[in-house]
Formats: structure tokens, sequence, C-alpha cells
């Protein structure tokens, strides 16, 4: 398993091993990886929505360091087989839209158990 971020390899180096021990962390200083999976730049609608995102997030007692990258940049969650093809896709309305982690563990213990 893979993650890919906006960022450079120091970001990755930092914060995979804590909060992500066992994945692989990639970086891009680019879009480039973004763009390729249809993933897009926050827009006026989902701005508005972001911003009350993060007021829950911040009232609930989250907050986030210096963020790093593209700040415009949707974030988004893929399943890809080890032929390339996306089983699962989750594009996010704003940077704390997350996937529903029971349907990503369901899809991945799918793809692997189909051997992908």
């Amino acid at each position: 398993m893979i993650a890919i971020g906006l960022g450079e390899p120091k970001h990755a180096e930092r914060f995979c091993g804590k909060l992500a021990p066992g994945i692989t962390c990639l970086t891009d200083s680019t879009n480039t990886s973004h763009t390729a999976y249809g993933l897009t730049h926050l827009g006026l609608g989902a701005a508005v929505g972001s911003v009350l995102a993060t007021a829950r997030a911040v009232a609930a007692g989250h907050v986030q360091g210096q963020a790093t990258g593209d700040q415009t940049m949707l974030p988004g969650t893929f399943i890809v087989d080890t032929g390339g093809v996306v089983r699962y896709a989750y594009y996010s309305k704003h940077a704390g839209d997350h996937p529903n982690i029971e349907d990503l563990i369901k899809v991945g213990s799918e793809t692997k158990r189909q051997g992908g």
C-alpha cells in the first residue's frame, strides 16, 4: 500500500512512520499525480464548505499544523490493484472530506483476496 501526498520527501519522512506505519509514503511537489487521477482545485462553492468544515473541526478541538504543497488541491482516496485498475475512487469535496473507512476496508480486502 502507498500513500501520495503533496509536498517534499521530508514531509513524508516526518509524518508517515508516525501516522501510517507499514505504508509506503511518497510525495509529489507538483500536482502531477493528483491531476492524473482527476483531482481538482478548490472552487468557490467548495471553499464555502471548506470554511464551514474547518470551523466545525476547530470547535471540536482538531487543529492542523502548517500546510504544505498546493493548499487549493482537493484530496482523494483511491484503491488501485497491482494491474493498475482503479477499484475504488473517492473525490473529496473539501480538505476534511474523507471516505467511509468501512468502504475502504471492504474494497481493499476484496482487491487483496482477488490477488490485486
